[in-house]
């Protein structure tokens, strides 16, 4: 579907997830959208009262959407109906949430050309809101009527177009599933996943233009992975450099800006020594930003321990995901 293939592609490119997966979120989120009553419309609005006005105008203009955080969009749509979206795409919830902040500001401009809000979408649309598989059936009916309109300008017999209909929808179904099980046989690689994130940050960092929100600068800060060790609360040397640019960027932020430094574990352990590693890890990023310039009276530093997790805690991935510094504002 042309309408939204450059945003999909841009969202697998940009947190390194599969198309698979980024178009189930897309699909999520669409289907939230359109069971909402009013729809596209509500959704707006909704947008537009938790403070995000500014930001919607500029998705309906002619410029570049502005783009949002997790945070925010958690903020306006609400915690569950992310995690609902990010469990039927088998991602964590921060990976889910983070790419659904990405693709918001494209798809409500996209959605709404000319700024012109549809009270109803496309039967297209339609077909991905309904859900992926729904959006893979419509998309292999369409190869099917292709492959009979060929067969037809060919002069091929009438009896041979259901024939080659079936292989068109055959071939595409063994697509799908070969690419399901490609994804499932590659190895999960944290150090991987840290490289990702942490260009992704530096360059958000480095995108900061004289004058950003605090709003902008969670959203940079929150792209990174610092990837604790398990029952560790020693920040890993490769996060240093990093840690170093994020101090220049807090060091520029505006006055009065004020963070919270979310220290998060998996559940290896009992309860009570998650909180405190959890502690001693926000602790450990605060004491960093401090020693290299930053005013500590905008840092707040706090444990939550096992108790907000973002990913299942029986996967290496879930884990990794678990052990995490999230910023936000206070």
């Amino acid at each position: 579907m042309g309408t939204f293939d450059a945003v999909l592609a841009e969202a697998s490119n940009q947190f390194g997830i599969s198309s698979t997966k980024t178009t189930s979120l897309l699909s999520g989120l669409l289907a939230m959208i359109n069971e909402m009553p009013g729809g596209l419309g509500a959704f707006v609005d909704r947008l537009r009262k938790s403070g995000l006005g500014d930001f919607v105008s500029s998705w309906l203009g002619t410029g570049e959407p502005r783009p949002i955080s997790s945070t925010s969009l958690e903020a306006a749509i609400g915690r569950d109906s992310i995690d609902k979206i990010a469990s039927k795409a088998g991602l964590a919830y921060s990976t889910a949430a983070s790419a659904l902040a990405f693709m918001v500001p494209k798809l409500v401009n996209r959605l709404a050309p000319g700024g012109i809000i549809p009270t109803h979408f496309s039967s297209e649309v339609l077909a991905y809101a309904s859900s992926a598989t729904g959006a893979v059936a419509a998309g292999t009916r369409r190869a099917a009527y292709a492959t009979e309109r060929t067969a037809q300008k060919a002069g091929v017999p009438a009896w041979l177009w259901p024939v080659l209909a079936l292989l068109a929808i055959f071939l595409v179904g063994y697509w799908i599933w070969n690419s399901r099980q490609a994804a499932k046989n590659v190895a999960w690689d944290p150090a991987e996943q840290v490289r990702i994130a942490t260009e992704k940050a530096s360059s958000a960092l480095a995108a900061l233009k004289p004058g950003f929100s605090g709003q902008d600068l969670v959203a940079a800060l929150n792209l990174n992975v610092i990837n604790f060790a398990s029952g560790s609360a020693q920040i890993p040397t490769d996060s240093d450099d990093y840690l170093n640019r994020v101090a220049v960027a807090l060091k520029s932020a505006p006055g009065g800006t004020a963070l919270e430094i979310g220290g998060h574990t998996d559940n290896t352990g009992d309860s009570a020594s998650n909180m405190t590693l959890s502690q001693q890890r926000a602790d450990a990023v605060r004491a960093y930003l401090i020693q290299q310039g930053v005013n500590g009276d905008m840092l707040v530093a706090k444990g939550y321990g096992d108790t907000k997790p973002v990913g299942p805690n029986d996967t290496d991935e879930g884990k990794f995901h678990n052990r995490r510094i999230e910023f936000s504002l206070r």
